[in-house]
């Protein structure tokens, strides 16, 4: 697949400034912008996986599972708690399965992008309450950024990992408010599980970078994420000509993208991946679920 990859320009500014972004509007506060970013656009070969059993996840920093998955896409709408708890333990269930190093798995957070002019919802699990969102996403999409607004979320096109290792203990505070001295001191990997919520689709698919093909002195860069209620921190990618990227073709349901976004020790290979154009789509607009979790050794 011809296409192209968004990558984060290696601006100057960054010699004096660290990297930032917010997803909320701030045109209310004088001088303030919502981020320092310079996009990066670059023609890329995306190539499509031929062996779905050749990528590691402590190789490549994903790798790919098919499992059969029991969720209703009509129950994402009508049953939204139910849906959460279920999907979260199903997924866990999955992943106990096929990596038998974790002794325990925590999901966090259920996200699920639909259609456009259909619904977004997302879940988080804190202690004191479910944090339900629900989101169109906007029919012009690329042309409109992916900034917060009321009405929808965006998927993401800019090259990145949700984490960085500081904004996997950021987001475990947030999470999992007052249960620090649990994590202190142990090893845990921030997983993302992705798949279509319906399919198979070949529409905007979710292209990943091969870990072994990136230059992790040169190539990546810390960013704070300032949201609306935390602020993290993840790390975006810049451009190199040896990177490799690849995407599942005609991804179905029960084809499951995993990859790790972080670990507590900053030493494992990590997934980078981006929302990119197939410009060969002859499905419908996207609809996708994903969820975050942690995964302790």
């Amino acid at each position: 697949m011809e296409t192209h990859v968004r990558y984060l320009a290696r601006s100057p500014i960054f010699e004096k400034e660290k990297a930032f972004s917010t997803d909320f509007p701030v045109d209310h506060v004088k001088g303030a912008e919502q981020t320092n970013h310079e996009a990066d656009h670059r023609p890329m070969t995306v190539a499509a996986i031929e062996d779905p059993s050749h990528w590691k996840l402590d190789v490549h920093g994903f790798c790919i599972l098919h499992a059969e998955i029991h969720l209703d896409p009509h129950d994402v709408y009508t049953k939204k708690r139910e849906v959460q708890d279920a999907y979260w333990y199903e997924i866990e269930a999955i992943l106990h399965k096929h990596f038998s190093q974790y002794s325990r798995i925590e999901s966090f957070d259920l996200t699920v992008r639909a259609a456009a002019n259909s619904l977004v919802l997302r879940f988080k699990r804190t202690l004191l309450t479910d944090c339900i969102k629900v989101r169109k996403r906007d029919p012009n999409f690329p042309a409109i950024s992916r900034g917060y607004r009321d009405e929808y979320e965006q998927p993401s096109s800019t090259a990145h990992s949700d984490y960085s290792q500081d904004g996997g203990f950021l987001t475990l505070q947030h999470c999992f408010p007052g249960q620090d001295d649990y994590w202190k001191d142990k090893d845990f990997d921030m997983l993302n599980v992705w798949r279509p919520l319906t399919g198979p689709t070949d529409d905007w698919p979710l292209a990943l970078c091969d870990y072994t093909t990136i230059d992790t002195e040169e190539d990546l860069r810390l960013n704070d994420a300032i949201r609306r209620d935390l602020v993290g921190e993840n790390s975006l990618l810049h451009y190199n000509e040896a990177h490799k990227w690849y995407y599942f073709k005609d991804q179905g349901v029960n084809d499951l993208l995993v990859f790790r976004n972080s670990d507590s020790h900053g030493r494992r290979a990590r997934g980078f991946y981006a929302a990119v154009f197939n410009p060969e789509a002859k499905g419908p607009p996207r609809e996708s679920v994903e969820v975050r979790l942690v995964a302790f050794y």
